[in-house]
């Protein structure tokens, strides 16, 4: 029943996006679905597609990873020494007030454009994954961390069989929503920087030559990949949370 109610919303919105394509009668401005999919059909059989998807992918998901590593380890840090939550702090909420555009012309200037991508994926999640990880940190249960004191339990069971099991759940919540701020904000550093031989760069290329048809087809591989990868993780994080109630 959920397939179905599923496939009967993105029959809705494809009617939609037809009627609007005949509404407006300009191919410069809008293709229709059939159109859209056809070029990206067409740019599926080509080598550039997959190496600039792959690209993409892989400096997307290393921001992402250094972005969880680095923000798990500045909450952990944060919650046990108040000079490092003091330091810490205002720098992360910079990252969350400057826009994504200025982050990428400053990126730009400091290093190579090969590398944008990876560190604006890193500096959009960072925020995200601090905070959240720094509030399961906080609602650790009390009684846990004095009957730990009680027994003398070393510190590594405290993290593993405490700490773990309580901020488990927030760092999975983080990095769920984190994803798919990385994927789209690192798509769209590389469409400002023009980064070679990655998606954005094509964005860019088709936006020069008035190629609608092929906006609309990197669009939909965009959102395709963004859903792909974020079911990915939530099965992952999913398969952890499981394996940390056990």
């Amino acid at each position: 029943m959920a397939f179905l109610k599923t496939v009967a919303v993105i029959v809705f919105w494809l009617l939609v996006w037809e009627v609007v394509t005949v509404l407006v009668a300009s191919d410069i401005v809008i293709v229709s679905p059939r159109v859209a999919f056809a070029r990206l059909y067409q740019l599926a059989q080509t080598v550039n597609f997959w190496v600039s998807i792959g690209t993409s992918l892989g400096r997307v998901l290393l921001g992402f990873v250094l972005a969880l590593g680095c923000g798990v380890a500045l909450a952990a840090l944060s919650s046990r020494f108040k000079i490092v939550h003091a330091l810490v702090l205002p720098a992360i909420n910079v990252l969350n007030a400057v826009p994504i555009a200025s982050f990428t012309i400053l990126a730009l200037m400091a290093f190579h454009a090969s590398n944008l991508s990876v560190f604006i994926a890193f500096v959009t999640v960072l925020p995200i994954v601090f905070h959240n990880t720094k509030k399961g940190i906080e609602n650790t249960d009390p009684l846990l961390l004095e009957m730990a004191d009680v027994f003398r339990i070393p510190v590594w069971k405290r993290v593993l069989f405490i700490y773990v099991k309580t901020v488990a759940p927030y760092v999975v919540s983080a990095a769920s929503v984190g994803i798919g701020f990385a994927w789209k904000s690192g798509i769209a550093a590389e469409l400002i920087g023009v980064v070679s031989g990655t998606i954005g760069a094509n964005l860019h290329n088709a936006r020069i030559f008035l190629n609608t048809a092929d906006v609309f087809a990197w669009t939909i591989a965009i959102i395709l990949l963004s859903y792909v990868m974020e079911r990915g993780f939530k099965v992952v994080f999913k398969e952890v949370l499981k394996w940390q109630s056990n």
